[in-house]
């Protein structure tokens, strides 16, 4: 079963012929600097902006030791959202022409820096979500990550699509990369719960760990044959160095990757260990076009 290209602010998700799509991480630390990284990734060329807002100052509840507060922590997420969005409709990059955001919250468990347990995690995102129904929808982020271990995709993805949002589910291992058997259960485990695009970042320790990922992403995206694929579009990725080639290969189904902008001092601040600059990475997707 092949899957539908997204559309996500006018972009398609992969991009024409083929292609993956390009994100850049907006990492901060503050909004301000996250404005000005999202003025270089639109003036690069980024398809998507991801908001990591675990990684903004003011989004202090989400690494704050105490309970979270969901309505304190998701007021400081909209807020967030709402001066990045005035920022990119300067640009007139608004969701409609050309930058559609991608909100993420990372937790520790995976990576990023929110000190959530599964329910604070999922209680945030819920409030999240209700804040932004009274938003118009070209004001609204046009999908929302969602961490499938975190036990609330269902619930998710059927408060996100009532508001045309879609959403990404994700999976992470920054220690190893998992028997294909299980990768693919995880793939198949967040299209079943409703996913519109299903992401696996996990970390190699050789060269065939980052030759097994390609391989389970080309599975899950076959859409000929005997109904083998997924149905829904896939994100695959091998971290660090070694997994570098993961991000820039075509031909193996990816439907998304991700790179990052240098800032004014030529300084780099990747979201995930082996992120390239955008320009090698468009440059490498066009020479390995299929």
């Amino acid at each position: 079963m092949s899957a539908t290209p997204l559309t996500w602010g006018g972009r398609s998700i992969p991009a024409p012929g083929g292609l993956p799509a390009v994100a850049v991480s907006l990492t901060g630390p503050s909004l301000a600097q996250a404005r000005t990284q999202a003025h270089s990734a639109v003036g690069a060329g980024a398809d998507v902006l991801e908001l990591r807002v675990d990684l903004l100052e003011e989004t202090g509840a989400l690494a704050a030791p105490e309970p979270l507060d969901a309505a304190t922590a998701a007021a400081q997420v909209l807020e967030c959202l709402r001066g990045l969005g005035e920022i990119i409709a300067a640009d007139g990059a608004d969701a409609g022409a050309g930058a559609p955001l991608l909100l993420t919250c990372r937790t520790a468990a995976e990576g990023g820096r929110a000190h959530l347990d599964d329910a604070a995690y999922g209680a945030l995102l819920r409030s999240v979500l209700d804040g932004l129904t009274d938003w118009t929808p070209e004001r609204r982020p046009a999908a929302i990550d969602v961490e499938v271990q975190r036990g609330c995709l269902p619930q998710i993805c059927a408060q996100a699509h009532a508001l045309d949002i879609d959403v990404v589910a994700s999976f992470h291992d920054f220690e190893a990369t998992p028997a294909d058997e299980a990768l693919e259960e995880v793939l198949a485990r967040m299209a079943r719960e409703g996913a519109d695009l299903a992401k696996i970042a996990v970390w190699p320790t050789g060269a065939d760990d980052v030759a097994r990922l390609l391989g389970v992403c080309a599975r899950a995206t076959a859409g000929a044959g005997e109904g083998t694929g997924l149905g829904v579009p896939v994100a695959a990725m091998s971290m660090g160095a070694l997994g570098a080639v993961s991000r820039v290969a075509p031909a193996f189904g990816s439907a998304l990757t991700f790179a990052v902008v240098p800032d004014a001092q030529g300084e780099t601040q990747a979201s995930a260990p082996g992120q390239l600059p955008i320009q090698d990475v468009r440059r490498c997707l066009e020479l390995l076009r299929v």
